[in-house]
């Protein structure tokens, strides 16, 4: 059985916790040069993050193609991703240092992405696993894609951890809106790849612009 704890902090991951745009975008435009379609910029792509892999290759491709044609480039993309193996996927400035107060101040950390954990696999020795989070998921089986808010709740059932006492950090609206459906504090962060006026709109109301200003938010 868990150890009961009374309060966590949920983390999304890509433009929360990692700087992933730049590898995210060299898979991307491989997958769309292979399949004959135009390539994006980083500002585009960008913008397409957020949702589950298939549906971020959709966005990207931009144009009405068959579902047999969007599975091939998914599964193409998601080969390339994990083969190039990250090498300009960082840690933004100033997370790492505000994990470990977190976890000084007895909070217990989770990292929910809509990321599937294979995806994972390229960063996780070398990144994910020496930031010290108690709890890493992705998509997979048993758990669904953000904003759905099964696996945030689940998370903090098995945690004992009561809504009240939890907050969900990211830099996306789906961040948010799993939030809003959990019923847990959200605290959306403004070095990602959405805006404070876009976020707003979908609830956000507490902003954190850098890392450092968690440790304000969160008590």
């Amino acid at each position: 059985m868990s150890e009961l704890v009374n309060k966590a902090v949920i983390f999304d991951l890509d433009g929360t916790v990692t700087d992933t745009v730049a590898d995210i975008l060299d898979a991307m435009n491989q997958t769309l040069t292979e399949y004959g379609f135009e390539t994006i910029t980083e500002s585009q792509m960008k913008d397409n993050l957020g949702g589950a892999t298939r549906e971020i290759v959709a966005l990207s491709i931009a144009k009405e193609i068959d579902e047999e044609t969007l599975d091939a480039c998914t599964e193409f993309y998601t080969s390339k991703y994990i083969g190039n193996g990250s090498p300009k996927t960082t840690v933004f400035a100033g997370v790492k240092e505000v994990l470990l107060e977190l976890k000084n101040r007895g909070y217990k950390l989770a990292v929910l992405s809509n990321k599937p954990l294979v995806e994972m696999q390229p960063i996780y020795e070398r990144i994910i696993k020496p930031l010290g989070f108690d709890l890493v998921l992705g998509v997979c089986e048993t758990v669904k894609p953000k904003p759905d808010p099964e696996a945030t709740l689940n998370i903090l059932k098995d945690w004992g951890v009561s809504p009240e006492n939890a907050y969900f950090v990211g830099d996306g609206e789906t961040d948010v809106v799993t939030a809003v459906n959990a019923n847990i504090k959200v605290v959306a962060v403004l070095w990602g790849n959405r805006s404070r006026e876009f976020l707003s709109r979908y609830g956000a109301k507490v902003f954190a612009e850098k890392p450092e200003d968690l440790l304000e938010i969160i008590k």
